[in-house]
């Protein structure tokens, strides 16, 4: 009997695994349909391109349920669908994960990657912000690593950078991004990409340490992106409430203390010094350095796996949950962190600060329930009965009037 039973489930399972394939077979057929593809499947190598499109398709909302965000076992099972379909024909399949040149397994390992970033990656919080505050104010020097890194967490909480946005792989050289013409940009932010202004809105052009003063506002662009919205501005104004985390303030002194150190208006903002060194690069490996060196300082039972979720990265997830923590909606986030799609919610955590929002959703709710278990069982059956011949009375009303 146990036999039998093992049998019917798994066939079971089974037939939920064929209706599942199906449904995604007849979704990638009449999506085909849809486009103007009058085959959807076909030997041809343009038949990758097509289901990358798909994929692509899918992930952006448009498939069977409907779904903003797919995670990339789903999208991996719409691939594998549509392969079916070309290998019934005897056609090669579309998709090919293990093939760094195929255009839908390139689509989905990005997701994969993406996925993994994300979980791997913790954000930030205040305790560990001030306490990073504290070293760079007991530092050297105005120009030390702890001071730039304080300096880039005042600007990151607002604008989530990517760590080859502001950082370089070596301290001593600059990461380019090299187009298919040999044309070579640098890929972090230059001094030249920033633009400040005072109160009137009018450029500054004058800069010195007394300049700080007068700064409400900083114009930064991303001359080019990992998304390659190329050319893309976000304005900032100053925190008058905050001065001392204001991110125009530490944009203001990113920028001054590249200037101290002689560093040219085209090449990387982000450099700090040493006693040995006249100018170095802030890499990701030194920000996760001094990161886990704070968080130990603020948490010292903290265990190595979790120590080592945070590195440059963080940056970026901590500003997603700051957003989300403060209750603004998708399309903002999506727009202010400057993403292209849904991909962001993969950043969100379950922090205190919306643990604690869930609580305070629910004091209305809470409290009737404690006004309920305070009053006698009589009072709560006389209040019930009460409220029926009120909603009977109403509803005859209603429907008088109706009449």
């Amino acid at each position: 009997m146990g036999h039998h039973l093992d049998r019917e489930v798994a066939m079971s399972h089974r037939d939920k695994e064929f209706e599942t394939e199906a449904a995604r077979q007849s979704h990638y057929i009449a999506w085909c349909s849809i486009i103007g593809i009058p085959d959807p499947c076909g030997p041809e190598y343009g038949y990758q391109r097509i289901v990358a499109i798909y994929i692509k398709y899918v992930m952006s909302g448009i498939n069977f349920y409907n779904k903003d965000v797919l995670r990339s076992k789903t999208v991996q099972g719409y691939a594998s669908a549509v392969n079916v379909l070309f290998r019934l024909r005897g056609y090669n399949q579309p998709t090919v994960l293990s093939d760094p040149n195929n255009m839908p397994g390139i689509i989905i390992n990005n997701l994969i990657t993406q996925e993994n970033v994300a979980s791997q990656r913790a954000p930030l919080d205040d305790e560990i912000f001030a306490e990073i505050a504290r070293a760079a104010k007991s530092s050297h020097s105005l120009d030390s690593d702890r001071n730039l890194l304080f300096d880039i967490l005042t600007l990151a909480r607002y604008i989530g950078p990517r760590v080859s946005e502001y950082a370089q792989t070596n301290q001593n050289k600059v990461d380019y991004h090299v187009y298919p013409n040999g044309t070579r940009v640098i890929k972090a932010f230059t001094p030249n990409d920033f633009i400040f202004y005072d109160k009137n809105k009018n450029i500054q052009s004058t800069f010195d340490e007394s300049s700080l003063s007068l700064i409400a506002s900083v114009k930064i662009t991303w001359r080019i992106q990992k998304n390659r919205q190329n050319g893309q501005s976000i304005t900032l104004v100053a925190d008058t409430k905050a001065p001392d985390i204001c991110p125009v303030k530490g944009a203001f002194r990113i920028f001054m203390r590249a200037r101290r150190l002689g560093q040219a208006n085209d090449m990387p903002i982000a450099c700090y010094r040493t006693k040995k060194s006249s100018l170095l690069y802030i890499t990701g490996t030194k920000i996760a350095a001094l990161l886990r060196e704070a968080v130990k300082k603020v948490r010292p039972t903290t265990p190595p796996d979790e120590l080592t979720k945070y590195s440059a990265h963080s940056l970026r997830v901590w500003a997603c949950v700051l957003l989300d923590e403060a209750g603004m909606n998708p399309a903002f986030i999506q727009k202010r962190l400057r993403w292209m799609g849904d991909s962001f919610k993969m950043y969100l955590r379950d922090t205190p600060t919306i643990q604690n929002k869930h609580v305070s959703a629910l004091d209305s709710a809470s409290a009737a329930v404690l006004s309920l278990l305070s009053t006698p069982p009589e009072e709560v059956a006389h209040l019930t009965a009460t409220m029926s011949e009120v909603d009977i009375s109403t509803s005859e009303h209603n429907i008088d009037e109706m009449d």
